[in-house]
């Protein structure tokens, strides 16, 4: 299972980059150039050609700016989810070029060496897919992860007084690129931008600190910030956007001074991951994991370290996430006058649930001797677990 992304010219088709992700050959030339031929053609006729799907597979098609098409081609996967894959990745190279640049490059060589720095990022994005076998990644799309520790409203503080020293408002902290702290300024960012800088702040995750110019898609397509990320202590870092000042050297400086006093406080919240929640929250028996999303602030928890072994804990992070993309997205949508509130799946081996209260989207795993009615009760005393711990604070900023 697997899919490709590929990018050419609007005018002329000639090849921008090529992608993929999983056990598919990449897309030759010749393939490549009959995707975008059939697009051209319809084109000329006045006609849109916008996606075509085969028995396991789906073929997407976007033009943008009159100056790039991107074509996806997917294994296992709705056309919905393959162009969110597209959109984001546009939205992605926004980010390391800007909007100018996209609309009027003439260098189409030149052009293709400023986008290489976007390619780890497409990597990124393509592994948001979901392909419903060992090759799913368990990230989700256009949601940032994040984890909850009884340390957070100290972190919290810590970094509201970071990003006033520093000057900005837009800061987070992350642990293992989950975040447990940021700010209203960077929660203000649309959804669909925080999740491509926390890709950028992943695949650079390797380095002490860094500090790159960036485009916000939406926010500043055409104005470059900076993204400086600095190392606090393995595996924590403080992500900010700034404008051209203050240097790195300060902002590792100002870091240093601002964190060191609460190290023992950073060591302590690492230890919540990778269950992502403290240790002392406990849960029913039947549950095997949960994936907890809030639709409104874009962000989501994934708790499988419950009590299963590693390779158990990946399995359970799989099946939620294909549980989540196939049966529970219907809950952010608002196409119909009478919203679901609930849905559940039974198997072999085990059994689903998603239940929505307010913003919060809870899917649980249970193991298959749950009986079906009682999934319901137990799904929501897991969410009221979670939302009314109050020192968690799982729903800051989402009724602003």
């Amino acid at each position: 299972m697997g899919a490709n992304i590929v990018c050419v010219t609007s005018s002329g088709g000639l090849p921008i980059f090529s992608r993929k992700i999983g056990n598919v050959e990449s897309l030759s030339f010749s393939t490549i150039g009959s995707l975008n031929g059939v697009h051209l053609f319809g084109k000329s006729k006045g006609l849109l050609l916008e996606s075509t799907e085969t028995e396991n597979s789906t073929v997407v098609w976007k033009e943008y700016d009159d100056s790039l098409i991107l074509i996806c081609v997917a294994l296992m996967n709705s056309k919905v989810i393959v162009e969110e894959i597209i959109e984001t990745v546009y939205n992605a190279l926004i980010v390391f070029v800007g909007s100018n640049e996209i609309k009027s490059f003439k260098n189409v060589e030149r052009f293709k060496r400023s986008l290489r720095p976007a390619h780890p990022i497409i990597d990124c994005i393509l592994e948001c897919l979901d392909f419903g076998d060992r090759n799913t990644n368990l990230d989700l799309l256009k949601l940032v992860e994040s984890i909850l520790c009884r340390e957070g409203k100290t972190l919290q503080i810590a970094l509201d007084s970071f990003v006033e020293v520093i000057g900005t408002e837009f800061g987070c902290l992350t642990i293992e690129n989950c975040v447990a702290a940021a700010t209203d300024g960077w929660w203000s960012l649309a959804g669909i931008e925080r999740k491509i800088l926390s890709h950028v702040v992943r695949s650079s995750s390797h380095c002490t600190s860094f500090d790159m110019p960036i485009y916000l898609p939406l926010k500043s397509p055409t104005v470059p910030l900076r993204l400086v990320s600095v190392c606090l202590i393995n595996p924590i870092r403080v992500n900010i956007l700034c404008g051209s000042t203050p240097d790195l050297s300060v902002i590792s400086q100002k870091s240093f001074q601002c964190w060191s006093p609460i190290v023992d406080t950073l060591k302590l919240a690492v230890q919540s991951h990778p269950r992502n929640i403290p240790s002392n929250l406990g849960f029913h028996d039947s549950i095997n994991g949960f994936l907890l999303v809030n639709m409104s602030m874009g962000k989501f928890l994934l708790c499988t370290s419950l009590k299963s072994t590693k390779k158990d804990s990946k399995s359970c992070a799989e099946t939620l996430k294909t549980f989540y993309y196939n049966a529970a997205r219907i809950f952010e949508k608002n196409e119909t006058l009478h919203q679901p509130l609930e849905t559940y799946w039974v198997a072999e081996y085990h059994k689903l649930h998603a239940i929505k209260e307010g913003d919060d989207l809870i899917c649980v795993l249970f193991h298959s001797g749950i009986p079906t009615p009682c999934m319901r009760l137990i799904s929501r005393e897991t969410l009221n677990i979670i939302v009314s711990q109050g020192e968690l604070d799982w729903s800051r900023s989402s009724s602003k």
